[in-house]
């Protein structure tokens, strides 16, 4: 038993999830409807359906059992369900068609306030450089350290006359553009007076002249499109030429100021070898002065050098002899012993005084 109920209820809840998705399902195809009689405002579909809705509703009876699913209403058919979903479509393109053209408006119109924004920026950042260039920078008076008020008034007043100038050229372009709008309403009205005698053919051909604009219009975009990718790439190379050409400049430099400094080394060494040239010229006059000299002397021989070392040895030796005695004597006599013995000494060598070589002619 326990078993076969819960069997029964088992069925029970697949069947109410069963008739829960088909009303969802109903309720769709009712808003479908409803939107599609709204829009479409077709009374005589609307009376037929009601029509057969009624019929078919009468000859229905309704079952006690609730096992079984009981339908209440009326369906449509596939054929009368594919109308109203291509109605439906239409009129959603439709109306996406125009969201679309009312978005693109608005886009045109944020693009041309945003290139008037970007307009208005690049003149008031013009305004600004040139106000503290003449007026801030320029106009300030060296002697007082204040503003020149004369350069101001003189630069509100080239500002505002500048102004005065642009407005009459916009109100002479404005009044321009009112002349040609009123020339094209005027061709308008006359195109509308005389559309009564154009005929199918002509709307024909200005579709396919439409679709030929359209089609040259979608060739110029692409077009546009490359070339402003072609653009961003050239930006690119723009901008990493002039960073090497920054770095190339910065490299230069530092090699002039490196080549001012060789050359300046360059300039110390020229004159450093113009005065050691002098020196070299002098000490080459010398020297040769010097040899001139040495060639016009006469040199002893080597025989009589030696002679001569010899001679000055025995000499030294005497003098050291007399130099001991002296020391020896004492008194009185030891004063005349010095003064006898440098008499001695002045007709030979002193003690501890190498006497110059004698002279070729001497030693003869």
């Amino acid at each position: 038993m326990a078993e076969s109920a819960e069997q029964a209820l088992d069925e029970q809840a697949a069947t109410l999830q069963q008739l829960r998705r088909d009303n969802e399902q109903v309720e769709r195809e009712n808003q479908l409807l409803e939107a599609f009689l709204a829009k479409a405002q077709q009374q005589r579909l609307t009376a037929q359906l009601e029509q057969q809705t009624t019929k078919k509703l009468r000859g229905a009876r309704r079952k006690k059992e609730t096992e079984t699913r009981v339908d209440t209403f009326q369906r449509l058919t596939d054929d009368e369900k594919g109308d109203i979903v291509s109605q439906a479509i239409e009129a959603l393109q439709t109306e996406i068609e125009q969201l679309r053209l009312s978005g693109d408006k608005d886009v045109d119109d944020i693009r041309t306030l945003m290139e008037e924004v970007d307009l208005r920026i690049a003149e008031t950042k013009k305004d600004t450089y040139e106000f503290k260039r003449d007026i801030i920078i320029g106009g300030e008076d060296p002697r007082t350290g204040k503003t020149n008020a004369e350069k101001v008034i003189r630069f509100l007043e080239d500002k505002v006359h500048g102004k005065e100038v642009l407005v009459e050229k916009l109100a002479l372009k404005n009044t321009t553009y009112r002349t040609a709008i009123q020339k094209l309403e005027a061709q308008l009205a006359h195109k509308e007076e005389m559309g009564e005698v154009l005929h199918l053919v002509d709307f024909d051909q200005l579709k396919i002249e439409n679709q030929q604009y359209l089609e040259r219009i979608d060739a110029k975009n692409r077009e546009l499109l490359q070339l402003k990718l072609s653009t961003g790439r050239t930006v690119q190379v723009l901008n990493d030429v002039k960073g090497r050409m920054a770095s190339l400049t910065a490299e230069g430099a530092q090699l002039r100021l490196a080549i001012a400094e060789k050359q300046r080394e360059l300039d110390s060494f020229e004159e450093d070898f113009q005065k050691t040239a002098g020196q070299s010229a002098t000490v080459a006059a010398s020297y040769k002065k010097l040899q001139a000299q040495m060639k016009g002397a006469e040199q002893p021989q080597i025989l009589e050098y030696i002679k001569l070392k010899a001679q000055v040895a025995e000499l030294q030796k005497e003098a050291a002899d007399w130099q001991r005695k002296v020391e020896v004597a004492s008194g009185t006599a030891s004063g005349r012993a010095g003064s006898s013995a440098s008499g001695r000494l002045g007709s030979g060598k002193r003690p501890g005084h190498t006497s110059p070589l004698p002279t070729k002619a001497v030693l003869k």
